[in-house]
């Protein structure tokens, strides 16, 4: 990557890296029970969302090192009406229940497109759903600004 993020397409390193991105992946353990926890809530769509997970693959949704995940549901999948983040999030909890981030759904097009792990220092791996405490989505209304995972993939082309 050069000093602005971009891919090098001349570079066979950032070439390897480009394809690891766009080529969707299944969920890990790790993974796949976060979300199954984040939608074990219920909220409107949380069913239809949960027959999505079944089938959902993953990209990397960042490069700073964390555990955020663009999320990929097959076109064939049901979807639902709604669309920004999901009405539940995640604090993710350390030593003595300390808050070192958060854990984030958004929803597009009425497909889950991208499950967020964001922290209050260095980037953090998709933590365990045991570290994780559930609560409504306070900080992200269905005007939070963000560039759909559609964008991004298209920009990586």
């Amino acid at each position: 990557m050069d000093e602005t993020g971009e891919v090098d397409a001349a570079n066979t390193r950032d070439q390897g890296r480009r394809a690891d991105r766009r080529s969707p992946r299944p969920l890990t353990g790790t993974e796949r029970a976060l979300l199954d926890a984040l939608l074990a809530h219920d909220f409107p769509g949380a069913p239809v969302l949960r027959e999505q997970a079944a089938e959902v693959t993953a990209t990397p949704g960042c490069t700073c090192g964390c555990g955020t995940l663009d999320l990929h549901v097959p076109v064939t999948a049901p979807t639902v009406a709604a669309g920004g983040p999901a009405p539940v999030e995640g604090t993710i909890r350390g030593a003595g229940g300390r808050p070192l981030g958060g854990v984030l759904l958004f929803v597009e097009d009425g497909r889950l497109s991208r499950l967020d792990v964001t922290s209050h220092g260095d980037p953090l791996p998709v933590p365990a759903p045991a570290q994780v405490t559930w609560g409504p989505t306070v900080w992200a209304g269905a005007d939070t600004v963000r560039r759909p995972a559609r964008w991004r993939r298209d920009q990586q082309r």
